[in-house]
């Protein structure tokens, strides 16, 4: 069998594991330089997570290695075509302050549960990935993620009873957080007649908008002007005719009822 090929964020990791060798710095100690975790540093040397880009800095003055490593993870990573987890859009994901997701088919994954989330990938790579990828809501400064869906996600069954009556009451649980908006759009909304397939907008620093639009059979990231503006008035047209936070959450509470465990 031939040896598994390393991917663009797994090489970059070990340049930046030799960086901070070189620099006489353990984990922890640069860690705890730049107000950090060190398992935060470990995923980025194994090539699981990218480092936002103050923090990068924040190494990379630490290191003294004058920018290089930003240099090499904006130019060489990002052109890598990967599977979900190593795509360009994770690295997006990562840098984005404000994320737009529209949702026809199953609950975003930035809020799924895990057992969900089986459900859905039926595959433990890409729960651990997904799982992962949600730790962005918990950072200091997470980004304000808006949620527009369909209700009928809801009457569409992904695992047990159980796993549809603790994924809604996740979702009650995270849109107590200041940083999640959650909007539901009822079957009667003459709206649901547009709906497109599911996309996610990325707002990041400067203004800049970016987009990830999922098919059946893959995803892709958007970024010209005019389709990314699009796709933003198209979100903003199916949350006109979607129900208000607190609307979409007593409507949650409710069908938690029809998924009660037996």
């Amino acid at each position: 069998m031939a040896p598994k090929r390393e991917t663009a964020l797994e090489l970059w990791g070990k340049e930046f594991a030799r960086a901070r060798e070189e620099a006489g710095l353990s984990q922890a100690a640069l860690a705890e330089a730049i107000y950090i975790s060190p398992s935060l540093i470990g995923m980025w040397e194994i090539g699981r997570r990218t480092p936002k880009h103050e923090d990068l800095a924040r190494c990379e003055e630490r290191m003294g290695t004058n920018g290089r490593l930003a240099w090499s993870l904006k130019n060489w990573v990002p052109r890598e075509i990967a599977h979900e987890w190593l795509d360009k859009w994770i690295f997006i994901e990562e840098q984005a302050n404000q994320l737009l997701s529209f949702q026809t088919t199953v609950v975003p994954g930035l809020l799924q549960t895990e057992d969900y989330a089986r459900a859905v990938l039926r595959d433990e790579e890409l729960v651990n990935t997904r799982l992962e990828r949600q730790q962005i809501l918990d950072q200091e400064h997470p980004p304000m993620l808006i949620v527009v869906m369909a209700q009928s996600i809801f009457s569409q069954q992904m695992g047990d009873r159980k796993t549809m009556y603790d994924q809604l009451q996740h979702l009650m649980k995270m849109a107590e957080r200041e940083n999640v908006v959650l909007h539901i759009v009822p079957p009667h909304a003459k709206v649901c007649a547009r709906f497109t397939g599911p996309f996610v907008i990325a707002n990041l620093d400067g203004g800049k908008e970016v987009a990830y639009v999922e098919d059946q059979l893959s995803g892709r990231t958007v970024e010209h002007p005019a389709d990314v503006a699009d796709l933003r008035r198209m979100f903003e047209l199916f949350r006109r005719d979607a129900l208000s936070s607190q609307q979409s959450i007593d409507l949650i509470r409710e069908m938690m009822e029809q998924w009660i465990p037996e």
